[in-house]
């Protein structure tokens, strides 16, 4: 270290620990063979600012660029040269960030880095400035298709995907509307629809079919639209393959009785496979603008995103399910279910019940005693960590209830108490 020139792939590296006594032990000794350094760092080409993320990979022999994990430089210390290789991309945005690095490294013969000098060099690219460009502009246009039915910039495509055969697909039925591509009957494109397409094995969307295109489902234009129409008929689709299964979402939704979020007609373990999906969209969706909180599938939709915080871990499920309980509690002040909901999703949440939640508990289950329903005694025992008492409560059930109940979050609970 104390050379004037040090080379980290000579020789050997040594470890040290320092103990208490301040007395240094030898705890390793290593050779190096790579050093790998991760940049991010924001770079201006034609007066915008780009984020760009790279990888310095160093040997003893040369060294190695992965930018955006598409655009490879390998350089050779001893030939002092290099070579390019652009690989298939793995997002739209990462790829078009690396068109636009070549097309600059072509105009300037060297990149835009700070941090990273990479000048002086020759890139053999026969007639491909032009290209460059060309790629440049239909990326562009993908990307502005992609963005209108849901598929982020940012969305990393499956390695076995068929990209070619995808980008034309998405081109020709959603900029041009060669709507006969799809395997749907051209009836079902003269109304309001919500269509579900498989576009590829790994790429499926959710989309809302209106005024002649495709709109993503998961965006406030999507809402807007909806809230206008008091029937939509839910259509799945699989591209390819020629089935139509039309799934009913609840009628007169103009009601107010009846206006549910677009979201409550499926799982949230379907929802979250939909290439387009967008967690604060569903949320929105539940806002007043677009859902009666009175309504009974607000409860059952909650315990659906409880359910799935159980398998995820994801808070953000378990907080829009506490927010529809306390909701929904506010209209219904005796609604023991909501209660019982919202006590479940705190213990989760790793809270202990207060010494009033708990009184509360006492007297839910007292009422729930004196009108025979035991699901609500198991229920607050549960909640009250009793699980002895909770097990000879279950025990007495008959056959019918405790299917139902175990179908329930309180009952996985149940399982996992101590």
């Amino acid at each position: 270290m104390q050379k004037e020139a040090f080379n980290l792939f000579e020789g050997m590296i040594h470890v040290y620990g320092i103990p208490d006594d301040g007395i240094r032990l030898l705890v390793e000794e290593a050779k190096s063979d790579e050093l790998k350094i991760r940049k991010n760092e924001v770079v201006y080409m034609n007066s915008e600012s780009t984020l760009v993320a790279y990888q310095i990979i160093e040997t003893e022999k040369g060294f190695k660029v992965v930018i955006e994990d598409n655009l490879t430089l390998d350089f050779d210390r001893r030939k002092k040269s290099g070579l390019f290789h652009l690989e298939r991309g793995k997002s739209l945005g990462s790829y078009m960030k690396c068109l636009r690095l070549i097309n600059y490294y072509i105009q300037r013969n060297k990149f835009p880095f700070q941090s990273l000098q990479l000048s002086g060099g020759t890139v053999n690219l026969k007639g491909r400035p032009q290209e460059i460009e060309e790629e440049i502009e239909s990326y562009k246009e993908l990307i502005d298709v992609c963005t209108q039915i849901g598929i982020s910039e940012n969305y990393i495509f499956d390695d076995k995907e068929d990209l070619p055969s995808l980008f034309n697909a998405i081109i020709n039925i959603f900029k041009d509307k060669q709507y006969s591509l799809l395997n749907i009957h051209q009836e079902k494109l003269k109304k309001t629809e919500i269509i579900n397409i498989e576009l590829s094995k790994y790429v499926k969307l959710a989309l809302v079919y209106a005024d002649g295109c495709f709109i993503n489902l998961y965006s406030e234009e999507a809402l807007r639209i909806m809230s206008k129409y008091s029937s939509i008929t839910d259509v799945a689709s699989n591209h390819g393959q020629g089935t139509v299964k039309p799934v009913m979402l609840p009628d007169n939704r103009e009601n107010h009785d009846q206006k549910v979020s677009v979201f409550t007609s499926r799982k949230i373990e379907e929802l979250v496979k939909d290439t387009n999906f967008d967690f604060e969209i569903v949320k929105l969706s539940f806002a007043n603008e677009h859902h009666n909180i009175q309504a009974d599938l607000t409860i059952t939709s909650s315990l659906g995103y409880i359910d799935f915080y159980d398998k995820t871990h994801d808070e953000n499920y378990l907080e829009l399910a506490l927010d529809l309980n306390q909701r929904y509690l506010a209209k219904y002040p005796e609604d023991d279910i909501a209660k019982v909901n919202i006590y479940l999703i705190k213990l989760k949440q790793g809270h202990e019940l207060s010494e009033d939640e708990q009184t509360d508990l006492y007297d839910m289950q007292e009422r729930a005693e004196n009108n025979k329903e035991q699901t609500i005694c198991f229920a607050c025992e549960v909640l009250l960590k009793n699980k002895a008492k909770a097990k000879r409560i279950f025990a007495t059930l008959p056959g019918e209830e405790k299917e139902e109940i175990m179908e329930f979050p309180i009952y996985r609970f149940y399982q996992n108490l101590e």
